[in-house]
């Protein structure tokens, strides 16, 4: 302010105190009120204007509470219209005031608004204030959390859970207050639902910050149980897994991600030191078909994405191999009573043409498991030779053993089927070379 304007809203305010010490009676006393409470309005903007905004807040303070005292001083001999006016006077500058506290960065506005929050203002006033800083707290949770940052958004839920709680308190009245306004009451109804959409949001970053939490804690336990001279210390591990089921409990219908992190850990855990391999495979089964309710996100570059795949296909290449070796047991026995045939069978592969070949094959040892199965055997001795190779892969698909059931034909008919099939393959490769 400068000294001009500094010194006639000074002079105001000491002519107006003077006018309020020697007041004799209410009248007196409101009236010198009100004019404490236009002039602080006028300081506060003009204070606004360059930007002072400590000194514009202390004057709007001031502002408030003269007005308040004028309409208490005034209770009963004062008219409606002066009341209101006062009203207008101080709302003016809050509308003032509460749009260039918007432009601050988030940090100082949610400070300003604390300290607006605390001041006598209409219920209307303080629902906007307290929405303002429910956002502001809301939002400082969600970008902390997308760092993973459960610290700082845990500090902005607990900041944020007393205005949320007194918003709610106030919001009745405040409807109730609009109902003869209805863009006002629009605005209240709007509130109401933001009310009930956040509270549910809340409880959901709650839920996600104390599941990190859980998580790291978990981690820091690990790290200090497996990286020990003494050995591992399985107590502590039973505990981070603990911590970690903790965790996927927290997160369980609240985030998908989040659950599947903890899910990932906890089947490493299973099975790089517990060594527990079913209960490992359980876990990180669940880990993956959580992540297919992600797509079409890639998870590649995920790291929990990537433990449960690749332990999974660790998993998967031991039992192939299992089974593997095992099959190659049953079928050497049978190979063993089929050494007569098969020796029948790669002499007549090595005398006869293909034709030749195919034709015995149909006649002697016709493909049993294909239902009223039939060919033109003529046909196929007289094929030209273009055609033979057609007739070879259409003679792999017939004695094909993955269309054989073992337990309708026996596992003996099978393994049979397997071997035609490996000569017919290689009489394919040939006639292939050959073109």
């Amino acid at each position: 302010i400068n000294a001009e304007y500094g010194g006639r809203y000074q002079k105001s305010i000491n002519f107006y105190n003077q006018a309020l010490k020697s007041a004799t009676n209410n009248s007196e006393k409101s009236s010198a009120f009100k004019n404490l409470c236009v002039t602080c309005c006028h300081i506060s903007r003009i204070q606004l204007e360059r930007t002072e905004l400590d000194q514009s807040l202390f004057y709007f303070k001031e502002c408030v509470s003269h007005g308040e005292d004028a309409v208490k001083a005034g209770y009963g001999i004062r008219h409606q219209d002066w009341k209101n006016d006062i009203k207008e006077k101080i709302s003016d500058v809050f509308v003032v005031l509460y749009h260039f506290v918007l432009s601050l960065e988030p940090v100082k506005r949610a400070r300003v608004l604390h300290r607006l929050s605390r001041l006598s203002l209409t219920e209307i006033q303080q629902a906007k204030i307290l929405h303002r800083l429910v956002m502001d707290y809301f939002h400082t949770s969600v970008c902390a959390l997308e760092h993973t940052d459960y610290l700082t958004s845990l500090h902005a839920l607990n900041e944020l859970y007393t205005p949320l709680t007194k918003l709610e308190e106030i919001l009745p009245r405040v409807l109730y207050q609009c109902l003869e306004d209805e863009d006002e009451y629009k605005e209240g109804t709007v509130l109401s639902e933001f009310v009930e959409t956040m509270k549910d949001d809340v409880f959901k970053n709650r839920c996600i910050s104390e599941c990190i939490q859980k998580r790291e804690a978990g981690d820091e336990l690990l790290d200090k149980t497996i990286n020990v001279d003494e050995g591992v210390d399985y107590a502590a591990v039973w505990q981070v897994i603990d911590l970690y089921k903790e965790s996927v409990i927290l997160t369980r219908e609240n985030d998908v991600e989040e659950e599947a992190i903890s899910l990932s850990k906890m089947g490493v855990v299973y099975h790089k030191v517990l060594l527990m391999k079913e209960r490992a495979k359980e876990v990180l089964m669940k880990v993956l078909q959580l992540g297919s309710s992600l797509q079409p996100r890639n998870l590649s570059n995920e790291e929990w994405f990537r433990d449960a795949s690749q332990i999974l296909a660790e998993y998967q290449k031991e039992e192939a191999a299992k089974e593997d070796a095992e099959y190659a047991k049953q079928r050497q026995k049978y190979l063993t009573q089929l050494k007569p045939q098969l020796e029948v069978l790669k002499k007549k592969f090595n005398d006869l043409s293909t034709q030749q070949v195919l034709v015995w094959l149909y006649k002697e040892h016709p493909p049993k498991h294909h239902a009223n199965f039939s060919v033109d055997l003529k046909a196929v001795g007289s094929t030209p030779g273009e055609g033979v190779k057609k007739l070879v892969s259409k003679a792999i698909v017939h004695y094909h053993p993955d269309k054989i059931d073992k337990k309708d034909h026996g596992m003996k008919y099978k393994v049979w089927c397997e071997e035609i099939v490996k000569h017919l393959n290689a009489k394919y490769s040939v006639l292939k070379g050959c073109d």
